[in-house]
C-alpha cells in the first residue's frame, strides 16, 4: 500500500465557543464576536476550525454541529469539522441527515470526526447507552452513515440500529459518498 502525503502542512483551530468562569454569565463569544473570530481565523491563513462534543460533561459544551453551521455562514474557505462527535450517544439516521445538511451548508468543506469518548460515563447512562458498547456502536453507526451517504435508499439490520428497509434520504451529501469520516 502506497501512502500519498500532502506536501502542505495544514493547521486548524479547536473550538469557537467558550463560557465565562464561573459559568454564571452569558456564553461568549456573542454573535458579532463569533463573526470577528471566524473572520480572524480565516484571514490569518488557518485551514480549519474544529469543535468537540459532549452531551453531558462537567464543563459546559454546546452542540458541535450547530456551532459549525453558525461558523459556515461566516467563512467560505475554512474546512469545518468535529473533533470528535460522540456518535455512540446518537442514532446514526438523524446524524446522517444533520451531517448531510451541514455538508451542504459548508459547500462540501465538512469533515466528520467521530469517536467513542467515555471519560464521562454518566453521559452514556443519560443516553441509555451501555458504556462498554461504545466501540461496537461507533462501528455500526459509521456503517449506517456511509449507507445514507450513498444517496440510495438504505436498509439496515444491525445489533444496535434497525431493522429498517428502503429508507430514502434526500438530498444526498454534497461531497461524493459524503463527508470524510
Amino acid at each position: 500500500m502506497t501512502l500519498t502525503l500532502d506536501t502542505r502542512l495544514r493547521i486548524g483551530i479547536q473550538t469557537i465557543h467558550c463560557r465565562t468562569e464561573p459559568a454564571d454569565a452569558p456564553w461568549m463569544p456573542r454573535i458579532s464576536e463569533l463573526v470577528d473570530l471566524v473572520q480572524l481565523i480565516d484571514g490569518s491563513g488557518y485551514d480549519s476550525l474544529w469543535v468537540g462534543d459532549h452531551i453531558s460533561f462537567p464543563l459546559a459544551i454546546l452542540d458541535p454541529l450547530l456551532q459549525l453551521a453558525q461558523a459556515a455562514v461566516v467563512s467560505r474557505r475554512l474546512t469545518l469539522g468535529t473533533s470528535v462527535l460522540l456518535l455512540p450517544l446518537r442514532h446514526p439516521t438523524p446524524v446522517a441527515k444533520q451531517v448531510t445538511t451541514l455538508d451542504h451548508l459548508t459547500e462540501g468543506r465538512f469533515i466528520l470526526g467521530v469517536g467513542v469518548g467515555g471519560e464521562f460515563p454518566r453521559e452514556y447512562a443519560a443516553c441509555d447507552v451501555a458504556h462498554n458498547e461504545r466501540g461496537a456502536r461507533l462501528a455500526e453507526g459509521v456503517t449506517v452513515l456511509r449507507k445514507f451517504f450513498s444517496g440510495q435508499p438504505v436498509s439496515h439490520h444491525g445489533k444496535f440500529y434497525g431493522p429498517f428497509e428502503d429508507v430514502p434520504m434526500k438530498p444526498p451529501p454534497r461531497q461524493p459518498n459524503g463527508p470524510p469520516i
